[in-house]
């Protein structure tokens, strides 16, 4: 029976001889130049696997360990090493047009800006319209844009009281394909502070034009309007259009 016993145990222990695999080593080539990154996370994980995870250089990891780990491990750096998303420039065009009740006509305005006023003199009833400011905005997809500013002297404020204005969204995104991409304006707002005299001197008069708007790439949209510096006769209108810039 002793040698029974012992037959049986000798062979127990040859067979989880055999079962423990020998570690294996693995080099595995970083593509897209995150090996810091990726390295972290895998030693995180190694210590539950057996794993051991070391560098050669800045492309290079070499796992140790467990043949089905390794195997993992390899997987795991895969899905990790892919190349970062470039995220696209928003070039944002923005028109500040003065509207008022008189005839003018639209000398002052580009050519492009047709449409837009074609669409303003169905909307609203004011027959003269001239461009009182217009700049260009660059952010990138997903971030936040903002600039500031003076506007040109007005007739109907005294000599050398500036109006200054301030123009912002917290983000803008963009969807759609290539042909037809369109731009998320998130908390778009223009502020405008507008000098006012009065007995004692000079107060100052705030308004502004705030929304989420959509507009599609090429396309001039009305974004709203303020009377603060025209009065109930007139209007400073804002007008935007977006171009995605690959």
């Amino acid at each position: 029976m002793k040698k029974i016993f012992s037959t049986m145990l000798i062979s127990l222990v040859c067979a989880g001889v055999l079962a423990a695999e020998p570690p294996v080593q693995k080099v595995v080539t970083i593509k897209n130049g995150n090996r810091n990154g990726i390295l972290h996370t895998l030693q995180e994980l190694a210590p539950t696997n057996g794993m051991v995870i070391t560098t050669s250089d800045n492309d290079h990891l070499i796992l140790s360990g467990p043949k089905d780990a390794v195997a993992g491990f390899e997987e795991i750096v895969k899905q990790l090493d892919v190349a970062p998303v470039i995220k696209k420039d928003v070039e944002t065009t923005v028109y500040m047009i003065i509207a008022s009740a008189q005839s003018t006509g639209t000398a002052s305005l580009p050519p492009d800006l047709d449409p837009a006023v074609k669409q303003l003199k169905t909307i609203f009833n004011y027959k003269g319209f001239r461009l009182l400011e217009s700049f260009v905005l660059r952010s990138r997809d997903g971030e936040n844009g903002q600039t500031n500013g003076f506007l040109p002297p007005l007739e109907s404020l005294p000599p050398g009281n500036k109006i200054s204005y301030q123009f912002q969204y917290n983000e803008v995104s963009i969807d759609g394909g290539d042909t037809a991409r369109v731009a998320h304006f998130h908390h778009l707002s223009l502020s405008i502070r507008v000098p006012i005299a009065v007995a004692s001197g000079t107060t100052n008069v705030d308004a502004r034009i705030a929304t989420d708007i959509d507009v599609p790439e090429g396309k001039k949209v009305v974004v709203g309007k303020t009377s603060a510096l025209e009065g109930s006769d007139g209007a400073l209108i804002l007008v935007i259009s977006a171009k995605v810039v690959d």
